[in-house]
């Protein structure tokens, strides 16, 4: 992933281990390792880090929050929970991984990151009728309660949310998110259940072509 080397990459000595610190030393010009905390944050006074990658503390991630705006997190916990995923929409820009022991997870979420900074765009899109989308952690929210999506929702929407500028279609939602297996009713019962627990409005069918999300 060559964009990589144009970011600075920190991250928590004990919890990135040598298949991980491997691929970023190969990828990134700039990446730090550190122990303690304080370490941390005198690396973001010093240095322009654009990702950052530590154990979470909710603590040290507001804190990480109020001296930068824009990095962003890779945050590792033993066990992801409801008031986790309702933290990442304060904090922004921060993606939650349980047991950092997947390279392709990794290297997928790094990718997204890259991507976002380089647009400039949040991972946190605020929608009509008090709804909250957000695309790192695949999660949606209203009023600070999360909505409990399927597999298949989930996958549905984030796959529309990462192709917001452009209608998706019908042939693209078969291949990535029934496998070549769709049916028109399948893919009709799936979105008028998305409908129900959002709003008509979210998902608009474009004639001929497929779906777009509506931001």
């Amino acid at each position: 992933m060559k964009e990589l080397k144009y970011f600075n990459v920190c991250y928590h000595g004990d919890i990135v281990n040598n298949k991980f610190s491997d691929y970023l030393s190969s990828y990134s010009n700039n990446s730090f390792d550190y122990n303690e905390h304080d370490e941390l944050i005198d690396l973001i006074n010093t240095k322009d880090i654009h990702v950052v990658i530590t154990k979470y503390n909710f603590e040290l991630l507001k804190q990480i929050r109020v001296l930068n705006k824009e990095i962003q997190i890779i945050a590792i916990l033993d066990q992801l929970n409801d008031t986790h995923l309702i933290e990442s929409l304060e904090l922004t820009q921060i993606k939650f991984i349980q047991n950092l022991d997947s390279i392709n997870e990794f290297i997928d979420t790094l990718k997204e990151f890259i991507k976002n900074i380089d647009s400039k765009n949040s991972n946190i899109y605020s929608l009509k009728n008090d709804f909250v989308y957000d695309s790192y952690n695949k999660t949606l929210f209203k009023k600070n309660m999360l909505i409990p999506l399927t597999k298949k929702e989930t996958l549905f929407l984030s796959y529309l949310f990462t192709n917001n500028n452009k209608a998706v279609s019908y042939e693209e939602i078969n291949e990535k998110i029934w496998e070549g297996a769709m049916t028109q009713d399948a893919l009709r019962s799936l979105i008028k259940e998305i409908r129900k627990k959002t709003y008509k409005e979210l998902i608009k069918n474009v004639s001929g072509i497929g779906y777009r999300i509506d931001l």
